[in-house]
């Protein structure tokens, strides 16, 4: 590749990383505006947090249904020993009985307490009905008003992906060594490396060049620099 062809290159590739630099800034302002809706993020927390309740009330109500079936298992068993007949001691049946009836007392408790938790978790389950219904609402208002900037948003990604797959097939062009200088200087430069020469001037800083500077860039092997600026010079013969 001559050194007007590579010049033109990294001019090109220039233009590029400019395009992309200006639309990934405006693909992060449209991202901010589009998550601006305090309302929408009000809402989601609240779906959030209902559901996280709402999870908590259904254990707790696995829970006592548990609590629950293990003292009805342990009533039946007993129950089924005081009636079976096998069990003639006086002092040990009414030993017994005292506790079948403290198993009753404890049956008749938890059985208030699981009805208490399972009204509780409908309610729960009301309440998460209720915040899902109105986030699906909200989003579905935010989606028709955010309708031209959701577009927009996938856009700006088509052409992103675009002009980055355009980006690595010229830099796969450009001798590795001069990539990298192109880099450092756009690092430091402001994003502009390269600067067309235009009228005998660098058209980055204005300087004028000297004719001999003019000859140089026109003819040397080697790529020319602006004295006054330190980009590298492109002259476009074309024009």
């Amino acid at each position: 590749m001559s050194t007007t062809q590579s010049a033109a290159t990294l001019y090109q590739l220039q233009q590029l990383d400019l395009e992309l630099e200006r639309l990934v800034a405006e693909q992060q302002a449209l991202a901010t505006t589009l998550q601006a809706n305090t309302q929408l993020k009000k809402l989601r927390m609240d779906h959030t947090r209902a559901e996280q309740e709402l999870r908590a009330g259904l254990q707790a109500q696995k829970d006592a249904e548990w609590t629950l079936e293990e003292l009805n298992r342990r009533l039946n068993t007993q129950e089924q020993r005081l009636y079976s007949g096998s069990i003639t001691n006086p002092k040990e049946l009414a030993t017994l009985q005292q506790e079948v009836q403290h198993l009753r007392a404890q049956q008749s408790r938890q059985e208030e307490i699981a009805l208490e938790i399972m009204e509780a978790a409908e309610t729960l389950q009301e309440t998460t009905d209720h915040a899902m219904d109105a986030l699906r609402k909200a989003e579905e208002e935010w989606a028709r008003s955010n309708a031209a900037g959701l577009l927009r948003r996938d856009q700006l990604e088509t052409k992103r992906q675009e002009l980055q797959a355009k980006r690595a097939q010229l830099a796969a062009a450009v001798d590795a060594e001069l990539l990298k200088r192109y880099e450092a200087l756009r690092r430091s430069k402001q994003g502009r490396a390269i600067s067309r020469v235009e009228q005998n001037s660098c058209q980055w800083c204005r300087v004028i060049l000297t004719p001999s500077e003019m000859q140089r860039v026109r003819t040397s092997s080697e790529l020319q620099t602006c004295s006054n600026c330190g980009r590298i010079l492109y002259y476009d013969r074309q024009v």
